[in-house]
């Protein structure tokens, strides 16, 4: 949870919390016991340990005659026990003294008990929980000074951390059942507030020159741009889910005249349609943020080696594999970030709007340029795939679930495809993290073409 926030508010400051709050207590528990618990039973079917089954089945030594499972149920049931009565205290206490927002521990609840769902397959529970997101609306942020601007206002540690954890749960439920996302993209000063550098149209402003290495007062290195402002690798990844927030949304709008037709019954829907030459332009206006944010990347978002791939490495028979090599990264969250860049250029070239029949362009161009959209999606699914091949941190194969599965609908070749298969299956063996939903999806997406 804390592999985009270079604070490390879940990994370090919830389990000091968690010491003296039931409440955080027991939604930690719950997501460290269910993944004792899933990762275990994945070590056994295999006896293949990896790295985090054998840490896991050292515990489980000395822990032989605990049930994960039950322990993983019995948290939960008293963590969501808990978090429904703060709830309901937090309200009662809002109507009578007039208070806006939703104190740390409730929001930081609710973000680890999504994370707890997002362990299995994505469904109706984990939905369940991001139902949570009005939550963070702009109340929950307020210093209750009426009279500080937006753009004064400095969000806490802990709120930004808790509001990214959510935004990337939203994006992901966004992404997989093709709707909208709940958090708006389009609402400035909520974005701004979270560190996004966004002009008065909700357009991402371009960070010039993001190169210069500068140590601050706790003797760390950070990133300035020209004007001095500090900026965090962590934004920047920041950004880039942001982006994508608006690539999905632009994609569940299809072509109906209001957002929301879309995800509306066929029988419901509106007859009128955008016209494709309006369509074509909000697709060049996401396609320009994305390259101002690639533009604006510091070396640290570049890979620092390349390597050659051995046929070994995708657990594939031994032929040469000419079209993969290892990616590096000396940052796993700049990896991980570059997956999801990678992932954002392929979904935005297979989307881009067709031109006007009317407009004269011979066949043969038209070829062309389906030609170039396919060779160039597949450089990119080639490059998500190299990235999980260097032998990424845990956190960060979690987090590549979603771009291979985008990469493996882009490649043609059958043991690239099955490259794809093994990675995201040695994610849910070494992890206990589901994979097994999108394998099943790309199988079928393969067989039916």
């Amino acid at each position: 949870m804390d592999l985009f926030d270079t604070g490390g508010y879940f990994s370090q400051k919830i389990p000091i919390l968690a010491a003296t709050r039931p409440l955080l207590k027991h939604a930690a528990c719950a997501f460290a016991t269910k993944h004792l618990q899933r990762v275990r039973r994945q070590a056994d079917c295999s006896h293949n340990y990896s790295r985090s089954q054998t840490a896991i089945g050292e515990i489980s030594q000395n822990f032989s005659h605990v049930d994960w499972s039950y322990k993983s149920v019995e948290h939960y049931d008293n963590a969501i026990s808990l978090l429904l009565e703060s709830v309901q205290l937090v309200d009662s206490q809002q109507e009578v003294y007039g208070e806006k927002g939703y104190p740390d521990e409730i929001l930081a609840t609710v973000a680890i008990l999504s994370m707890y769902e997002l362990m299995d397959a994505p469904g109706p529970e984990w939905k369940a929980h991001l139902s949570a997101l009005p939550l963070l609306d702009n109340s929950s942020f307020e210093l209750h000074n009426p009279t500080s601007s937006i753009s004064n206002i400095q969000l806490t540690a802990a709120k930004r951390s808790i509001f990214w954890n959510f935004a990337r749960q939203d994006f992901l439920s966004a992404f997989i059942g093709e709707t909208r996302t709940r958090l708006d993209p389009g609402d400035v000063q909520l974005w701004r507030k979270v560190g996004i550098h966004v002009d008065e149209n909700g357009i991402l402003l371009q960070n010039k020159n993001l190169r210069d290495f500068r140590t601050n007062d706790a003797g760390r290195e950070t990133l300035h741009s020209d004007d001095g402002v500090e900026v965090e690798e962590d934004m920047i990844s920041n950004s880039m889910i942001w982006l994508l927030g608006k690539i999905v949304n632009f994609l569940a709008a299809g072509d109906g005249i209001y957002p929301g037709d879309f995800e509306l019954p066929t029988a419901r829907q509106q007859r009128f349609a955008i016209p494709q030459e309006e369509l074509l332009g909000r697709w060049n206006l996401l396609q320009q943020e994305l390259q101002t944010w690639y533009d604006s990347l510091p070396s640290t978002f570049a890979p620092c080696a390349r390597t050659k791939l051995a046929s070994q490495d995708t657990q594939d028979s031994p032929i040469d594999l000419p079209n993969f090599e290892k990616v590096w990264y000396s940052i796993p969250m700049c990896a991980a970030t570059m997956q999801y860049y990678h992932m954002a250029r392929i979904i935005l070239l297979v989307n881009r709007p067709q031109e006007s029949t009317a407009i004269k362009s011979s066949i043969t161009a038209r070829l062309w340029s389906y030609r170039m959209i396919q060779e160039e999606a597949q450089y990119h699914s080639r490059e998500i795939c190299g990235i999980s091949l260097s032998n990424l941190p845990d956190a960060v194969r979690i987090h590549s679930l979603q771009p291979l599965f985008v990469a493996g609908q882009c490649l043609s070749e059958t043991f690239e495809r099955r490259a794809v298969l093994g990675i995201l299956s040695s994610i849910q063996k070494d992890l206990g993290w589901a994979t097994g939903y999108r394998m099943r999806k790309l199988e079928e997406e393969w067989n039916a073409g």
